[in-house]
C-alpha cells in the first residue's frame, strides 16, 4: 500500500494527539483512557476508578464524589471544542425514590459530567440514562447506556453547541452563559454529585482551541432585569404562580398553596401596583375551587375557571366557574359543566383535566380557554401508560358550559398565544424526555400542526406577545429562563437565564407596560421582578 507525503503527516499528527487537521484544532489537554489519568489531570476527591478493556471505569457509590481536573491557558479569540466519548451506566437521582431526572446539576452536581471553564463562564456536559443534556435547559433526548457515543461541545463567547456522533443536537445560543467559579480556565470529568450515584466508561476526553469557524449570531434583544422582590406570606407556602392581566391597572395572579398534589388549594391574589405588592381575595384563598384561568370579559366584568374539574359518578366533568366584579373585590361562583371527547374524559382515580392559564375573549362573544387532560390507558402490550393531551375548549354561555373545540398536541402545562386573528402557537412542556414541543395553528385554533421538538425544557411555559412585536416565553426548572422569537416562534434567537435559584422553578409573564415584562418565579420563594426588552437594530 503506498501512503502519500500528506497522508503520512496526517498521521504524524493524529498519533501525537495535537492537532485535528480536518477541523484544525490544537488539543491542549488529552486523556486517552489507556492508563488512570496523570498529569495535568488532578483527581479531585477520593476516586474509584479503575481502567478496563474498554476504557476508565468511575464509579460513584454515593460515598465520595469524584472527578479528574485540568488546567488550560485560554484565548479570548479561540474557539473551544471539547470531546468526550463515554458509556453510561446507572444513575440515581438526587432525592430517594426519584428518578435520575429530578436531579439538577448546578444544584445537585452530576455524577457523569463534563464541565469546561474559560475563566469568564463555565458549563458543560451532562449525562442521564436517556438525556444529554447541559447544566440548564438544553435537552438531546437519546440512550446514552446502549453503546460509547462521543459528544462534542463547541463554545463560541457564551453560545455552545452540541453534537453527538458527529451530528449537531444543540444550537445552544448563550447556552455557556454561567458566571466562572474562579479565573482559572479548567476542564473535569466524573461525578460532582452530592447525593446522586452513577458510573459510566470513559474512552477518552479532550480539549482543544482554533480559530472560530464562525462568529456567533447576534443577540436581536437587549435585557435589563431589575432587582427581585419577595412575595410574602406569613400563613401559608406559595408556589407555581399564574399572572393574569385585565387592565385598567389590575393583575391577578393564581398560585398553588400546596404540596403538587391533585387538588391541592390555590389562592387568587391581586395587584394594583404593577405587581409591587400582593393580596389574596377574600373568599378565592386556600380553596381547591379558586380559579386559575381569569379573562375580562366586554362588559368589564372578570370570569375566571376552576383549576380543578371533578369527575362525576354519571360519568360527567364538573369545574366551578368564577365571575367576579371589575375591580375583583366581589364574586359569584356557580358550577359547570365541561365536554370533551370520551378518550380525554376522566375514567379511573387519578385521571384529570385540568384548566390551564390561558383564557380569551372570541369576536362571537364566547370564551375560549386552554385545557390538558392526563389519563392512564393501555398499551398494546398490556403496560400501563399515562397519556397527557392539550385542549381548547369554548363556552357560549359565560362558563356555565366548555365545550371541546380541538386538541392542540401531546403532552400537559401548555401555553397557547393568538399571534393574529387566524394564526396561533402552542408550547407544551415536554413529556419525560424533558424538550417542550411547539405547535401551530393557521386557523384560529381549529387544526394544529405537528409538534416540533424544541432544544430546550423543561416546565410550565407561559407565551406573551408584547406590543413591539416580540414573542415572549418564559420557562423553568432547573433554572428561571426567558427566550424571544422575533417571527411568531418559527425560530427562537434569544435564550436567557433569568435567575438560577431553584425551587419548583415554574415561571409566568405578563407585559405590564411598552417593552415591559413583570416575570414572576417560585426558586427559591415566590418573587417578582421586572424585565425591559429592547430589540437591537
Amino acid at each position: 500500500m503506498i501512503i502519500s507525503r500528506l497522508g503520512l503527516f496526517a498521521l504524524f499528527l493524529a498519533s501525537i494527539g495535537r492537532s485535528d487537521a480536518a477541523d484544525d484544532i490544537t488539543w491542549l489537554v488529552n486523556y486517552d483512557a489507556r492508563a488512570l489519568p496523570s498529569a495535568p489531570w488532578v483527581a479531585i476527591g477520593k476516586t474509584n476508578a479503575k481502567i478496563e478493556a474498554d476504557g476508565l471505569r468511575l464509579i460513584d457509590d454515593g460515598k465520595e464524589s469524584a472527578h479528574y481536573r485540568a488546567s488550560w491557558k485560554a484565548s479570548p479569540d479561540d474557539e473551544i471544542i471539547v470531546e468526550a466519548t463515554l458509556k453510561a451506566g446507572a444513575i440515581t437521582g438526587s432525592q430517594p425514590k426519584k428518578p435520575a431526572t429530578s436531579l439538577w446539576p448546578w444544584r445537585d452536581g452530576a455524577p457523569v459530567m463534563v464541565q469546561v471553564s474559560d475563566g469568564k463562564h463555565q458549563d458543560g456536559l451532562v449525562i442521564f440514562p436517556a438525556q444529554a443534556t447541559n447544566f440548564t435547559d438544553r435537552f438531546v433526548p437519546m440512550d446514552t447506556t446502549n453503546r460509547f457515543h462521543t459528544y462534542r461541545l463547541v463554545i463560541r463567547g457564551t453560545d455552545m453547541e452540541m453534537w453527538v456522533d458527529g451530528e449537531q443536537k444543540i444550537v445552544g445560543q448563550n447556552a455557556f452563559w454561567k458566571p466562572a467559579d474562579s479565573p482559572e480556565p479548567f476542564i473535569q470529568f466524573g461525578s460532582s454529585a452530592k447525593t446522586a450515584t452513577g458510573d459510566a466508561l470513559w474512552s477518552s476526553v479532550k480539549l482543544g482551541v482554533r480559530k472560530s469557524s464562525a462568529t456567533p449570531a447576534k443577540d436581536p434583544i437587549k435585557l435589563t432585569v431589575s432587582e427581585p422582590w419577595l412575595i410574602p406570606r406569613d400563613d401559608v407556602k406559595q408556589t407555581r404562580p399564574y399572572l393574569h392581566d385585565m387592565g385598567k391597572g389590575l393583575l391577578l395572579m393564581s398560585v398553588a398553596q400546596g404540596p403538587d398534589a391533585l387538588y391541592e388549594p390555590y389562592g387568587l391574589l391581586k395587584s394594583t401596583d404593577a405587581g409591587k405588592t400582593w393580596s389574596p381575595i377574600t373568599g378565592l384563598d386556600k380553596l381547591d375551587t379558586t380559579p386559575l384561568p381569569c379573562v375580562r370579559r366586554p362588559d368589564g366584568r372578570i370570569l375566571g375557571a376552576s383549576r380543578w374539574t371533578w369527575p362525576q359518578p354519571d360519568g360527567s366533568l364538573t369545574g366551578k366557574t368564577v365571575h367576579l366584579d371589575a375591580e375583583a373585590t366581589k364574586f359569584t361562583m356557580i358550577d359547570s359543566r365541561l365536554t370533551l371527547p370520551p378518550q380525554y374524559m376522566p375514567e379511573k382515580r387519578g385521571d384529570v383535566v385540568v384548566c390551564e392559564r390561558h383564557i380569551w375573549n372570541d369576536a362571537d362573544g364566547g370564551t375560549t380557554m386552554v385545557v390538558w387532560s392526563r389519563k392512564s390507558v393501555k398499551l398494546p402490550d398490556g403496560r400501563n401508560n399515562t397519556e397527557r393531551w392539550s385542549h381548547l375548549m369554548r363556552s357560549t354561555d359565560e362558563g356555565k358550559t366548555w365545550t371541546y373545540f380541538s386538541t392542540v398536541g401531546p403532552g400537559g402545562e401548555p401555553a397557547v398565544c393568538r399571534l393574529s386573528a387566524t394564526e396561533q402557537t402552542a408550547v407544551i412542556r415536554g413529556d419525560r424526555n424533558s424538550r417542550m414541543k411547539q405547535m401551530f395553528s393557521h386557523d384560529a385554533g381549529k387544526t394544529w400542526t405537528q409538534p416540533i421538538e424544541l432544544e430546550v425544557g423543561k416546565v410550565l411555559p407561559d407565551l406573551v406577545l408584547m406590543s413591539n412585536g416580540v414573542l415572549a416565553c418564559s420557562y423553568g426548572r432547573p433554572a428561571s429562563c426567558l427566550m424571544f422569537s422575533m417571527d411568531g416562534g418559527k425560530t427562537w434567537p434569544s435564550h436567557h437565564v433569568i435567575s438560577d435559584k431553584v425551587g419548583f422553578n415554574y415561571t409566568s409573564i405578563r407585559e405590564i407596560s411598552p417593552g415591559r415584562l413583570l416575570y414572576t418565579h417560585d426558586a427559591s420563594k415566590l418573587s417578582a421582578l421586572t424585565v425591559d426588552v429592547e430589540v437591537i437594530p
